[in-house]
């Protein structure tokens, strides 16, 4: 691999950390896998029951889930990529005024909107200038690039990641309802830990944040018991 591969490779791991998607997404995987594990407890005194089974279960169901949510990552950056041109194609062979509306109606969804007018006014100058620049055929073609492919393959690793919540079946394979209630207490922790990050993400009260992730982690866990008895 190139050095400058890996340094937009570098480049868009930095910038994925500093958004909330990559804490929200270990949370949906803690959820998700929680929920399997407290469900199962009614299968654990069946003669029939496999611990290997269980895990296989919870592991696959988890990989698809991350593997659905790669792929609508993917869908998701086609159909902003198929707005944008449409939104540039729209600027292109509007007059001026509609133009610059335009551009300051799209900005406003970003943080420049924190900005004076008159510095905004100057933002949509420079981009209505660019975007008149541009050829047609710049603006009509898109096709998913190996970013997004790489930012599905991050995606898919987050949300599998809650899957060691698992490793106590193997640790504890005696008594498994005590490798149930390890799981918990390690995904109670995780939960407030990524909540915490999330808190820090979107500049909120951390410790609430991560209090109120592991409650909703808590009743969960409850639901699931309640459920699988």
């Amino acid at each position: 691999m190139s050095i400058f591969s890996f340094k937009k490779i570098k480049k868009q791991i930095s910038e994925y950390f500093i958004s909330t998607s990559w804490p929200w997404e270990i949370i949906s995987g803690l959820f998700i896998v929680l929920i399997m594990i407290n469900g199962s407890k009614n299968f654990i005194n069946n003669q029939s029951f496999s611990k290997t089974r269980l895990v296989i279960f919870i592991a696959t169901i988890n990989l698809l889930w991350a593997t659905v949510d790669g792929l609508l990552l993917i869908f998701t950056n086609l159909l902003e990529k198929g707005r944008d041109n449409k939104i540039s194609s729209i600027i292109k062979s509007s007059d001026k005024n509609l133009a610059t509306q335009t551009i300051s109606n799209e900005l406003n969804r970003t943080t420049i909107k924190v900005l004076d007018e008159k510095t905004k006014e100057d933002i949509v100058e420079i981009i209505l200038g660019k975007i008149l620049l541009l050829s047609t055929d710049t603006i009509t073609k898109y096709k998913i690039s190996s970013r997004d492919i790489f930012g599905s393959t991050i995606v898919i690793f987050f949300v599998f990641l809650p899957s060691i919540l698992i490793l106590p079946f193997f640790l504890f394979t005696s008594n498994l309802s005590v490798a149930i209630l390890i799981s918990n207490i390690i995904g109670i922790l995780m939960l407030f830990g990524f909540g915490y990050r999330l808190g820090s993400c979107i500049n909120r009260n951390k410790i609430l944040i991560g209090v109120i992730v592991a409650i909703v982690g808590l009743t969960i866990m409850i639901l699931g018991t309640i459920l699988g008895a």
